[in-house]
């Protein structure tokens, strides 16, 4: 798989996760402490994906630059296990992510990077 197909399926795997973690955190409801999520099996098939104006900042990132792109991504799957997650002075944790994505385009565009050199 190209670097940039890759990118491009991390950067999905994030927004998606983020759209779930936000899920999560609506059901939670107001107690305070640490939330048990659970487990999260997510596919996506056949769809388009856009990205637009994201920008990431974070030590050992690279610094790239997107204005426009599509990605064609046939395959791809990540897992995970133990993760935590801080969100509001929450933090919630998942057991574990299985996300696979198969025949996929995804249209980033005006993305920043910025790996705080």
């Amino acid at each position: 798989m190209k670097t940039t197909t890759r990118f491009g399926a991390i950067g999905l795997a994030v927004a998606l996760a983020v759209t779930l973690l936000s899920a999560g955190a609506v059901a939670a409801g107001g107690a305070d402490g640490v939330h048990q999520v659970g487990s999260i099996d997510a596919s996506i098939e056949d769809e388009h994906v856009t990205i637009d104006g994201l920008e990431l900042s974070a030590d050992g990132l690279p610094t790239y630059e997107i204005d426009e792109r599509t990605y064609e991504i046939d395959s791809a799957g990540i897992q995970t296990d133990g993760v935590t997650v801080d969100v509001n002075d929450r933090t919630y944790e998942i057991s574990s992510i299985d996300l696979t994505v198969e025949n996929v385009s995804v249209t980033v565009s005006d993305v920043s990077i910025d790996g705080g050199r």
